[in-house]
């Protein structure tokens, strides 16, 4: 195949290839490539002969591809020459695909372009170029000085001639390198020792213009060592990059729809990389999605719909398994687990959720912990249960040591660590639990155990974590199943592309009416959630009548009255039952249904609680090929931290609040701060951050991230289908209500205020039936109705009515307790936080888990809002307030500048450019107020809008009086907790927190 065919086949434009690419043969290559003075030469100038014949290959002809030097403006010596017969590499034997000139530094790929091409990006960018052609002649080599001159023209980076020139063919900006660490120098010792810092090189540090954004577009790759050479070397390409003032994105896709960028393009399209570019990550956002890739090379790597048992080597202490949803994980697991047993080896199996892992254990034949608990000699063979457990105050009674050479089985690991570090279930005893689970690692790895990993999406993070906590140096035993649904094989996913799931239901609705029997997934189960399981589960009822639903969350699970009573364990039998069938994130993991026929469709409704990956888990419960409909919120808000996609901008800011926090607590002169440990477990920390930037990353971009796990799968993604409706006499007759929505809403206004009233008028329970009460796993509504009504009492001190009920379940709770500390409950402030602190520092015996530690101190919340002046505004409420008061500027310019510590601190995201009453809105709705429009007012020949603080009519007065009394009796007792600590005599000397502190800590000024 001739040079111009090969550039032609790679879709770059025939003008650019002539421009840039030369045919040699015979002894041209040599002198192209051999003009380094630093070659060893003959007396007479010649390169000697062992040069020559290194290179005698480029004899037989190849093409020759140099640009423009962009440091000169002149055409460039450097460049590449791709030989018809390649000679092979001294170490690996391998045919050295490209030669560049020997004994000189490479530098870019900037190559000619031509005026049409030229003119096709200036009309992309909105960039006038013609008036800056002198002579037409000189375009080829003006068009990198006119890049140079623009910095609002993007560049685009990638790796190969050919790759620029595709990208350059279709409008865009583009340079190459010759590989993919060719763009910075590190520079190093004669021993190859790193000697000073890394730097662009110059070629790339003329391009890197402040404020231009640079594309990175490496070759995509599924070999475990090439992701992990490719990734570093983004990583630090982007950091010199943006080191410079330059917004570094990166640009990837599926390795199956081509391997470089002009492969993507000739496979997928223009059209298709147009919309690549348009969704490109910035960096850090990409870092955070690479944290989800397993670079770990396979021990074992197999490409089957259904895992088969494979013998692990006995020196194999950890063991992971990667293989994807429904390709019989859990089967392989049951046959690890029964190998053990028969050699009489301990089990323990650890999980998130009861329901799943009490299923898990049935299959292997094991106990759950609260069948121990009743026959304790059922535990011989070992035990499951949840992380949560995993602690000697809980009912387990967990001692790590009793485990020293047991077989460790965890499923879904990834989301066991993450629940195990961020649950709110966890809070309570997370140091406790963290400090057990290194132990058992250690005692399992450093004995004869095995420890035994499972997930579709297993990571580095997990395996990292798990051999961080070992202490010990081993490789772990990677078992990777590659299968991918074949066409035949792959879902038909239907998206829909709204703002808001209207359509979506109202196909569902149809598609039951029409009889069939769909299976639903949804984010949440409550009846205050107008998309829940509960809400659905009414409505559908009431248009259905004769339809059988079954509602499946965690209430249901473990209400004895409820069809889906510790259903769990027998779905397949129990579904077939039904025609409608709701589910909440109950069963997003762990739960294979292998029902056929029955069901006709899987239908996800995802508002951007769950992360993708559970949203994914979910929808492969159903094993049978039938369609999906998703409505998929285009951004997720259930972030972790501060939001951030850096893991150091994360742990930086979390230990600049660690701090500041533990300032604000040596006034309360709490003995336990001088042996507090604030680097407990760092590798817990360091695990917490990386699957924490993940969830963020994510959550930004929250629909295409769950379609993009869908589509690597190979599932198919299409437009939602138009369902036909039934005739108008048939529609109106099953839906009185023309509106969808609106029918929704009034159901679930109507139950949610039957919900409130019914909480509110049943009947006290004593603290002795509270404490029996809520140590059971089953519970019925009633109970579930009678505890809710005890914990309302004590948080709030108040007659529990339906208003109360509501306003609880709308986080009333957290705002009243900001406002009572911000103003009548001031001097009790430090009072409350050290008993907080004590709770923890007491419970981790003396070691702090900072995430904990950071989300239960009030003291620096009630500091900054403070510093930012809003009790003065709190005492004025009749203040007319506009954008231009002086101290209403003051406070903007206090906030814009510390937004990143008010981020951390409050959870308030405050733009760069928010005005003053923005800025104000946002604080105020922390405490529950408002501001509303007043009025305008004429000032300086310009209207301006007038806003006033609108104080809430909600009762709170009430509340806060109630909890006055009680700080005045006690201090530190208004929160519901209080009560555990009567016994301990705490000595708590009352002391004010300093505004002026405050300020110090955080350089408010």
């Amino acid at each position: 195949m001739n040079h111009q065919q090969e550039w032609l086949n790679s879709c770059v434009d025939a003008q650019l290839i002539a421009l840039n690419v030369t045919a040699l043969a015979g002894t041209s290559p040599s002198e192209y490539l051999l003009y380094s003075e630093a070659l060893p030469r003959r007396n007479d100038g010649r390169v000697n002969d062992t040069i020559l014949k290194r290179y005698e290959h480029t004899e037989q002809g190849g093409w020759w591809c140099s640009g423009v030097d962009v440091i000169t403006g002149n055409e460039d010596l450097w460049g590449c020459f791709k030989p018809d017969q390649p000679r092979l590499s001294y170490d690996a034997h391998k045919p050295i695909k490209y030669e560049h000139p020997p004994q000189t530094p490479t530098g870019i790929f900037a190559l000619k372009v031509p005026l049409h091409l030229w003119e096709q990006l200036g009309q992309r960018h909105q960039v006038n170029f013609t008036s800056e052609i002198i002579d037409e002649t000189q375009t080829d080599l003006g068009f990198w000085q006119w890049v140079i001159d623009h910095p609002t023209i993007p560049l685009c980076i990638t790796e190969g001639a050919k790759k620029a020139g595709a990208l350059l063919t279709a409008g865009y900006a583009a340079i190459a390198l010759p590989g993919i660490n060719n763009g910075y120098r590190t520079p190093k010792d004669e021993a190859g020792n790193r000697i000073g810092r890394s730097h662009l090189i110059p070629q790339l540090q003329k391009l890197a213009t402040l404020g231009r954004t640079i594309y990175i577009i490496f070759d995509q790759d599924s070999k475990p060592n090439t992701m992990k050479a490719v990734n570093a070397a983004i990583k630090k390409l982007g950091y010199l990059l943006n080191q410079t003032g330059c917004q570094v994105k990166v640009i990837t896709w599926s390795p199956d729809q081509g391997k470089g960028v002009d492969d993507f393009i000739v496979n997928q399209g223009q059209k298709a990389f147009d919309e690549l570019y348009q969704k490109a990550l910035p960096l850090e956002t990409w870092k955070a999605r690479e944290l989800t890739q397993l670079t770990y090379p396979a021990n074992l790597e197999v490409n089957c719909p259904y895992l088969q048992p494979f013998p692990i080597p006995n020196t194999a202490k950890l063991i992971g398994i990667k293989s994807g949803i429904g390709t019989g994980k859990t089967q392989v697991l049951e046959t690890i687990v029964n190998q053990a047993i028969a050699q009489d080896q301990k089990v323990l199996v650890i999980g998130h959720r009861i329901k799943l892992v009490e299923q898990i254990c049935q299959r292997f034949g094991l106990p759950y912990i609260t069948e121990v608990l009743e026959k304790p000699l059922s535990k011989e063979l070992g035990y499951g249960l949840c992380i949560d457990s995993l602690h000697e105050n809980s009912q387990a009674n967990f001692n790590p040591n009793d485990w020293q050479d047991a077989l460790v089985i965890i499923d879904e690991v990834e989301q066991v660590i993450w629940h195990g570090l961020n649950s709110e279930t966890c809070n309570n005893y997370r140091v406790p639990i963290l400090k057990s689970l290194k132990t058992l690692i250690q005692n399992v790895l450093g004995g004869q155990g095995k420890i035994v990993i499972a997930d579709a999406d297993l990571s580095d993070i997990s395996l990292d974590y798990l051999m961080t906590l070992s202490g010990i140096n081993l490789q772990p035993f990677i078992v990777k199943n590659d299968w991918k649904p074949k066409q035949k094989e792959a879902w038909e996913a239907y998206s829909y592309p709204e703002t808001t799931p209207k359509r979506f239901l109202k196909d569902l609705v149809e598609h039951i009416r029409q009889g069939g029997k769909p299976f639903v997934c949804l984010s949440a189960q409550k009846l205050s959630s107008k998309w829940g399981t509960q809400t659905l589960e009414s409505y559908l009822q009431k248009q259905f009548s004769t339809a059988k639903i079954l509602r499946i969350d965690s209430e249901s699970l473990t209400d004895p009255t409820h069809g889906a009573y510790q259903c769990i364990t027998n779905l397949n039998d129990v579904l077939g039952n039904y025609d409608i069938v709701l589910t909440s994130p109950s069963i997003e993991t762990g739960v294979s249904i292998d029902l056929k026929g029955h069901f006709t469709s899987v239908w996800c409704l995802a508002q951007g609680i769950q992360t993708p990956t559970s949203i994914c888990q979910s929808l492969g419960r159903i094993r049978e090929n039938i369609p999906r409909y998703l409505w998929l919120a285009s951004y997720g808000f259930n972030k972790v931290g501060n939001g951030s996609t850096s893991i150091p901008n994360l742990l930086t800011s979390g230990h600049r609040l660690t701090q500041l926090n533990i300032r604000l607590l040596q006034q309360s002169d709490l003995e336990y701060l001088d042996d507090l440990d604030t680097g407990f477990q760092a590798e817990s920390l360091l695990c917490w951050a990386k699957m924490a930037v993940r969830v963020n990353a994510q959550m930004i971009n929250y629909r295409d991230s769950i379609l993009g796990i869908i589509q690597s799968l190979n599932h198919q993604i299409n437009p939602p289908p138009k369902i036909t409706k039934l005739s108008q006499k048939q529609d109106k007759k099953h839906d009185l209500v023309n509106d969808l929505t609106e029918t929704i809403e009034q159901v679930q206004e109507q139950n949610y205020q039957a919900e409130c009233e019914a909480i509110s008028k049943i009947k006290e329970l004593s603290d002795q039936q509270y404490q029996t009460l809520k140590k059971r796993l089953i519970k019925t509504n009633k109970e579930r109705r009678a505890l809710k009504k005890y914990d309302l009492q004590r948080r709030y001190c108040v007659p529990v009515t339906p208003q109360l009920v509501a306003l609880d379940d709308d986080g009333w709770y957290q705002k009243l307790r900001i406002h009572y500390f911000l103003t009548m409950g001031r001097n009790y402030l430090a009072d409350r936080d050290t008993i907080v602190a004590r709770k923890l520092i007491e419970q981790g015996q003396g070691g702090v888990f900072l995430p904990d530690f950071n989300g239960c101190q009030l003291g620096a919340i009630i500091g900054t809002m403070e510093v930012l002046g809003i009790p003065i505004l709190l005492r004025d409420i009749q203040r007319r307030l506009i954008n231009r008061d002086p101290d209403l500027i003051k406070l903007s310019e206090i906030a814009i500048n510390n937004r990143s510590d008010i981020k951390t601190i409050m959870g308030i995201g405050i733009a760069k450019n928010a005005s003053p009453i923005t800025i104000i809105r946002r604080l105020l709705d922390k405490i529950g107020y408002g501001l509303t429009g007043i009025c305008t007012q004429k000032i300086e020949q310009k209207r301006v809008r007038v806003y006033q603080v609108v104080t809430p009519n909600d009762g709170r007065e009430e509340v806060f009086q109630q909890w006055l009394l009680r700080d005045q009796k006690s201090p530190g007792s208004s929160e519901p907790w209080f009560e555990e600590y009567l016994n301990l005599k705490v000595k708590i000397q009352d002391s004010e927190t300093s505004v002026n502190h405050i300020q110090l800590s955080l350089d408010f000024s």
